[in-house]
């Protein structure tokens, strides 16, 4: 039953992550954690 959970969680995460990394883009990820709206933002400025 443990080990369920801990794979249940751990595949919720990456699914997460791949979420995630798809919606922000890789370079916004690797500079740290911005939120999508201040980073378009500052793009369009």
């Amino acid at each position: 039953m443990r080990k369920r959970l801990v794979a249940w969680t751990i595949l919720t995460c990456a699914l997460l992550a791949v979420a995630v990394w798809g919606l922000l883009g890789a370079p916004d990820t690797a500079s740290g954690l911005h939120l999508p709206s201040r980073s378009q933002t500052a793009a369009a400025r």
